[in-house]
């Protein structure tokens, strides 16, 4: 796979400016009232955008919020694609795994885990033909964005864990390798103007509510992915830091390889997490 690619990523439409400056932006997660949108802003396709390799980036987390991991080998061992279908499964065996994998590779002394989404791309997205294999399964992610902070799940003991330094992480990879089908693009935080670039939404879900942020397009944007990308890598990437708030925050979305892509249809799975230090 070509080191820098050249591909499409979604971002934000700045038209829809003037009716935000009075009305919040926001993305309802489920089947709204009559005559409601499902959002109030509108995303395009932006071609021409040049990816580049991450594995030869040279690129620290520390600096630019992203970072390669790998599992050790005997945890990818037995790792089947379909065993990740089991609740129970992914909690006894992959979490723990990752969490010697993320620790060891940030240098944190703890993980809690509080969220985790297994993606099935159906074979006719970015549509969806009811009936066909994992028509009904959560779907790539095509625009840019990043994720929000998330306090709520510390809990009553809230207090306590924010005396401690802390990072809310995703962490990415896919279920078979080479991935070559919709893998995931990483936007260098360095190259983002937070006061143009960032907009904030309300991502509403029935019960619960959370502050993210879409992106709107600047060519200043510097992209990267993982070039086949093989089950046993981690992309370890940045959503919040205690002591710096956003400023390395990655957004990220999937995108088309187009003619470069092969193989079967993506499956994925992103853990989001606090780490402490």
């Amino acid at each position: 796979m070509a080191d820098t690619v050249t591909a499409a990523i979604r971002y934000v439409r700045r038209e829809d400016n003037d009716r935000l400056a009075t009305e919040k932006p926001y993305i309802l997660h489920y089947k709204p009232a009559a005559g409601l949108p499902p959002n109030n802003f509108t995303i395009d396709s932006f071609p021409g955008i040049q990816i580049h390799n991450l594995r030869s980036a040279g690129l620290r987390y520390e600096d630019h919020g992203m970072s390669i991991a790998k599992l050790d080998e005997a945890s990818v061992a037995d790792m089947r694609p379909e065993l990740f279908d089991d609740d129970d499964w992914i909690e006894k065996n992959y979490l723990p795994a990752l969490h010697r994998s993320v620790c060891a590779a940030l240098g944190a002394k703890s993980m809690t885990v509080f969220d985790w989404m297994l993606r099935k791309r159906s074979p006719s997205f970015p549509t969806q033909n009811v009936g066909e294999a994992d028509w009904d399964a959560v779907q790539p992610s095509l625009s840019a964005h990043i994720d929000g902070r998330l306090e709520q799940y510390f809990g009553e003991d809230k207090e306590n864990v924010m005396k401690r330094r802390y990072q809310v992480i995703n962490v990415w990879k896919p279920l078979s390798g080479p991935c070559r089908d919709f893998p995931m693009a990483y936007l260098d935080p360095k190259s983002v103007d937070r006061d143009r670039d960032l907009l904030a939404v309300d991502e509403v879900f029935p019960t619960v509510a959370n502050e993210v942020y879409q992106v709107y397009y600047n060519p200043e944007h510097k992209w990267y992915y993982v070039p086949d990308q093989l089950e046993s890598e981690l992309v370890i990437f940045n959503a919040y830091d205690s002591e710096t708030g956003q400023v390395n925050a990655v957004p990220h979305c999937s995108f088309d390889l187009g003619e470069l892509g092969s193989g079967i249809p993506r499956q994925s799975l992103e853990v989001r997490a606090f780490v402490f230090y």
